[in-house]
């Protein structure tokens, strides 16, 4: 039986009741409001900051969006449990190591103005599985293939410029309607949070970036994107000297990508 109650820091997962389950399934989102603590996020805030406007004061490891303290974001609780229900491939996982891995990883940092609506996704129940942006599930369980987490690291008010999304149009049979080109269309749908939320996306809905129209604070955020252990859509790996400074279970999430003896065992 695989331990999968505590993460690489020995912290407790965070397991997603059945109503997050339900909801994520049926919309293709959910946001969890409030899961970093004040101090979380100011150090990783300001950390955001530094790496965008002065990254070569950091080491060299850390000059990315899982370096230095946004690396606890990686495996944190909540992720793991999410992951762990929608992602993990489960013969994969072990004490030592996950059934998921970190596909991915950008820092977006928008001020007010800022215009990131460009629509993609949706239909991922009949898409083939080489495009990965795919969803299936059957009575009882699902699986969403490739998988964005955002962490908002300042507030999300609600039609400011949070994420969109077109509910449910990863089991869509039909291709969005016209209107939907359109960023007022009452069909897209968003959310609000306080900072240090996570808002969990399955890449098979359709969604989209929007205009940040608050002038009060940024949107800072982080977007970290998972897969099983056995599959890759981005061109993109992290900097091995950060992985090799990781706890032992967290750099099982950056392993090489292959499903056959993918298994990670303690040697102790």
């Amino acid at each position: 039986m695989v331990d999968a109650t505590t993460n690489s820091e020995g912290r407790p997962t965070v397991f997603f009741t059945d109503e997050q389950k339900y909801i994520f399934d049926v919309r293709g989102w959910i946001a969890v409001p409030g899961v970093l603590s004040e101090a979380e996020i100011g150090e990783m805030r300001d950390f955001c900051y530094r790496l965008r406007s002065d990254g070569a004061s950091l080491a060299e490891k850390d000059r990315s969006s899982v370096g230095g303290p946004l690396q606890h974001l990686t495996d944190h609780p909540v992720v793991v449990g999410f992951m762990e229900e929608f992602v993990a491939h489960a013969p994969l996982a072990s004490d030592d190591g996950y059934g998921f891995r970190v596909e991915g990883s950008f820092l977006s940092i928008r001020s007010a103005g800022n215009d990131n609506f460009r629509p993609h996704g949706g239909n991922g129940m009949l898409r083939f599985p080489g495009n990965h942006h795919t969803y299936s599930c059957l009575p009882g369980s699902a699986n969403s293939g490739l998988t964005r987490v955002v962490w908002e690291l300042n507030p999300v008010e609600r039609g400011t410029g949070g994420t969109l999304f077109l509910t449910g149009s990863h089991k869509a049979a039909f291709p969005a309607p016209p209107s939907t080109a359109d960023i007022d269309s009452d069909l897209w749908e968003t959310y609000e949070c306080p900072s240090g939320s996570a808002l969990f996306f399955t890449e098979a809905v359709r969604h989209t970036g929007a205009v940040w129209t608050n002038d009060r604070w940024d949107r800072v955020a982080v977007f970290n994107s998972y897969n099983t252990v056995g599959s890759k859509w981005h061109k993109w790996d992290a900097d091995p000297n950060l992985v090799a400074s990781m706890p032992p279970k967290r750099r099982s999430l950056f392993r090489p990508v292959h499903c056959q003896d993918n298994r990670v065992e303690s040697s102790v």
